[in-house]
């Protein structure tokens, strides 16, 4: 089964966000997924068909269209709308009703000024299909493929385990899993024995769970401020990815974007998949 059946794949056309192509071949291995390349026009000039700015980025749009086609990617479409980037990203997502949106927090144009400030989580909130967002490590040795380390971050709720199935989808391609648990609060140190065991039994059952499918995992538990024990346990494992949902209880409050999410949004430099609500069957 995949995941991701219909990807809005958006571009600045930078050398940097090239790798976004390479990040879609890992998350969407069906050659029968359906991208939509969209660049985003915010200049009046570029904007006019007839004019060479807009035909330059039409003609390298195309080249990228090219490549996916030459993956074996054939149901492909370019678009090229004018306005304020969040807005029309979400609102072409929201036409052509698309199971992933993929963007990159580096390089030049909308995309810096967008996805590395505040406006991120604008996007996010609006999101109501999963999020990636790519973002260059240094932490990433090279050649490591965006699905050798996945790490989950959960509190147990219904929401935060929207990962498993993104894991059992792609469990052919996934190279380990590292579920983690941040304990935030403790009464004393008899309390925070409890919960770590607790959280540990829990997470072991997550790693069983996962072995049905065959791919391999392991738990870690740690005690402080989620956003940034997530960060550390991610740098110290060297996390090719991290797939978090953006609400639940504990880690995220419930909120359309959890403060733990709306951190790593902005200060993880791992790539980052976030997940929305999930929906009742």
């Amino acid at each position: 089964m995949n995941n991701f059946s219909k990807v809005l794949l958006a571009t600045d056309l930078s050398p940097a966000s090239g790798r976004l192509t390479d990040c879609l071949f890992e998350l969407c291995p069906d050659t029968g997924t359906e991208v939509a390349l969209v660049h985003v026009l915010d200049d009046d000039e570029d904007a006019d068909p007839h004019s060479t700015g807009y035909r330059q980025k039409q003609s390298r749009l195309k080249r990228c269209e090219d490549e996916l086609n030459k993956a074996g990617y054939e149901h492909t479409s370019i678009m090229l709308p004018i306005g304020e980037p969040i807005e029309r990203i979400n609102e072409i997502a929201d036409a052509l009703d698309i199971d992933l949106a993929m963007l990159a927090s580096h390089g030049k144009g909308f995309i810096r000024s967008t996805l590395l400030g505040s406006t991120t989580f604008d996007l996010a909130r609006l999101a109501n299909y999963p999020l990636f967002i790519d973002k260059l490590h240094h932490g990433n040795k090279e050649g490591k493929g965006l699905l050798e380390t996945v790490l989950v971050p959960t509190d147990f709720s219904r929401e935060s385990l929207a990962a498993l199935g993104v894991i059992r989808n792609l469990r052919e391609h996934i190279g380990e899993v590292i579920f983690v648990y941040v304990i935030e609060k403790s009464r004393n140190a008899e309390d925070l024995r409890e919960q770590r065991e607790k959280a540990e039994l829990k997470l072991a059952e997550l790693v069983e769970e996962i072995k049905i499918f065959g791919v391999e995992g392991r738990a870690r538990v740690a005690k402080g401020t989620p956003s940034k024990q997530l960060q550390r346990i991610a740098a110290e494992a060297e996390a090719s990815l991290i797939v978090i949902a953006k609400t639940g209880a504990g880690l995220v409050k419930g909120v359309p974007l959890g403060s733990t999410a709306q951190n790593l949004a902005l200060n993880t430099d791992r790539p980052l998949l976030l997940l929305p609500d999930v929906e009742d069957n």
